[in-house]
């Protein structure tokens, strides 16, 4: 290859990743905020989870596959096990961040959220590259980016979940234990789809679409939980753990994000292994594991 499209190659990679962030940025926060649209101001007249909801699940999952992109793109540099570790590191920041800007309380919580992801990601960036000498180019960029993506997608978990993002309904979030959920969740999704395509075969769109399929799988367990918190059942129940009473309007959101979550998943998943064939030299059935006999 000359080094002229070496160049135009790596310029379309730049700008690829840049497009990436700016969906994943643009499209998290709209659909976070067409969700609050019928819970803020209080006056809206509908009660929280109603149908619109599903906007934040949509969120979260182009949230998730910007921080994904940011795990590939910094995990080229030959990271090894760095891969889940610095995924695990992204979700570490943005949890705390999420939750800070979430008992903010206030319209603006989101976009708060995301600069301060930006922020604290950046500096976090530096001092590994500068402290822990690692010298990283872009670093500082992509660890800003893994944590403001994960922030925003677990931002938009609460609103899935809960129908609101306020200090009540995050405390439900946290104490009923579905804050585990969205840490680990979250994380596994933004940096396995990578781990799982590792190799000199390795192509963004096969990777991509194994991240929206991860984000999928999770969208449809926060489905299941956003259902149960609709209808009430929870280790403390009450208004006061963020739970609201169950009526055939509060459920329709859940109801819409299941469906839509088993959806995109078996479509995510007939591309994914669409993208398998087309980049595999062969296909082979392995057949079962083997027994502890053909061991011996």
């Amino acid at each position: 290859m000359s080094k002229s499209a070496k160049t135009k190659n790596k310029e379309n990679k730049k700008a690829g990743l840049n497009k990436t962030a700016i969906c994943g940025l643009l499209v998290s926060l709209a659909g976070i905020y067409i969700a609050l649209l019928v819970t803020f101001p209080e006056n809206a007249g509908l009660p929280p989870a109603a149908p619109l909801t599903f906007a934040a699940g949509i969120g979260m999952i182009a949230a998730i596959v910007w921080a994904a992109d940011s795990v590939r793109s910094i995990s080229k540099y030959g990271l090894g096990t760095g891969v889940p570790s610095v995924g695990m590191f992204g979700i570490g920041l943005s949890t705390v961040i999420a939750v800070f800007a979430a008992f903010l309380n206030t319209i603006w919580s989101p976009i708060i959220g995301a600069v301060l992801a930006l922020a604290i990601g950046w500096i976090s960036g530096k001092l590994i590259n500068s402290v822990i000498g690692m010298n990283i180019p872009g670093m500082e960029k992509r660890i800003a980016e893994i944590t403001a993506g994960s922030t925003l997608a677990m931002m938009a978990s609460f609103v899935v979940v809960t129908g609101t993002i306020n200090p009540m309904a995050a405390g439900g979030y946290i104490f009923t234990g579905t804050v585990t959920l969205g840490f680990i969740g979250i994380a596994v999704a933004v940096f396995h789809a990578y781990n799982a395509n590792l190799g000199p075969d390795e192509k963004p769109d096969r990777t991509r679409m194994l991240t929206i399929l991860d984000a999928s799988m999770l969208l449809l367990i926060y489905g299941i939980m956003a259902l149960l918190f609709r209808l009430g059942i929870s280790t403390s129940g009450g208004a006061d753990s963020g739970m609201v009473g169950a009526s055939l309007q509060t459920l329709i959101g859940p109801a819409v994000i299941i469906f839509m979550s088993i959806a995109f998943i078996l479509i995510a998943y007939y591309k994914f292994w669409t993208y398998v064939k087309r980049d595999a030299w062969k296909i082979m059935e392995t057949g079962l594991l083997p027994s502890e006999e053909d061991l011996n």
